[in-house]
């Protein structure tokens, strides 16, 4: 008797067990394999001061008139678009300038054709970086899909 009541609650527990086995919204990785996730959508910024380029470090200080470039940075081509916050002005998209224009696909490590001059304003800098696989209104919201990066590198 209690042979067959343990056999049901066994039998049971894989019906049940086994009823949500990917959970919800699970769905397969799709990702290049054996890469890392942390890269997968990125941006490099690179400051000119003078005649001198460099990479922004996470101890790097920017100054007005240094003139920041972007080099993407991820696994495959993606739709890109890259907001910019100068201290106190508002924030602005920097690339596209506006819908059409250099709006395509962009390529990893490819850099692009912006270069932003930082202005006299006090404060931080934040970059946002918004990749997507599909084109993007400049400016719109994220939707579900579009990966976000945002760096916030201190200003003098």
């Amino acid at each position: 008797m209690f042979v067959g009541a343990g056999a049901l609650l066994v039998a049971l527990a894989f019906v049940v067990g086994r009823a949500n086995v990917r959970g919800p919204g699970g769905a397969p990785y799709v990702g290049v394999r054996g890469a890392s996730r942390a890269k997968a959508a990125g941006l490099e910024i690179l400051y000119v001061r003078g005649a001198e380029q460099k990479v922004v470090e996470p101890s790097t200080v920017l100054r007005a008139g240094d003139r920041l470039r972007f080099r993407v940075r991820g696994e495959r081509s993606r739709y890109v678009e890259v907001r910019l916050r100068d201290g106190a002005a508002d924030p602005m998209v920097v690339f596209p300038a506006f819908a059409g224009v250099g709006s395509g696909p962009i390529a990893p490590k490819e850099v692009l054709p912006i270069a932003h001059e930082l202005t006299a304003n006090t404060g931080r800098v934040i970059v946002t970086a918004l990749f997507s696989d599909h084109p993007r209104t400049p400016g719109a919201p994220p939707d579900a899909d579009t990966d976000v990066v945002t760096l916030t590198i201190a200003k003098e």
